[in-house]
């Protein structure tokens, strides 16, 4: 399936929170669908909805200063160190974190919408390896 269809997503005023404005949850009909991300999550889909040409997972230190910027927007530690131990892991050459956090994420969005309505919004890994969303903050 081609990058061709974009959803559009909006980062809310709630801390933590996107609001999908197309969308409603698949068990309660509700809309629009709120989407809550913990400070690692939102930091990481924030930076691929930023980047919609994708980012493979081995270049996520050559977007170093973007992260610790999101993160230190997104976190509640006031300590840079802290901040920067948590991209560290986010970035390590294992990808421990990144592949957790991106599954983490590919949970929430399909929990709330199903497997087939998440595909928009997920982070996904196309053919040359690079990781993008199709999701678009609008």
């Amino acid at each position: 399936m081609g990058r061709a269809l974009h959803k559009n997503i909006v980062q809310s005023s709630r801390k933590g929170y996107f609001l999908l404005p197309e969308e409603c949850d698949r068990y309660s009909k509700e809309t629009p669908v709120w989407i809550y991300l913990n400070p690692t999550e939102r930091t990481l889909f924030r930076l691929y909805l930023a980047h919609p040409e994708g980012i493979p997972a081995d270049h996520l230190l050559a977007h170093w200063r973007e992260l610790c910027t999101l993160y230190a927007q997104e976190s509640l530690y006031d300590d840079p160190s802290l901040r920067e131990d948590k991209m560290e892991s986010l970035c390590a050459e294992s990808k421990t974190v990144f592949y957790a956090t991106v599954s983490r994420i590919k949970r929430k969005f399909t929990d709330a919408l199903g497997v087939r309505r998440a595909r928009a919004y997920i982070i996904q890994r196309d053919s040359s390896g690079a990781y993008y969303t199709r999701a678009r903050c609008g």
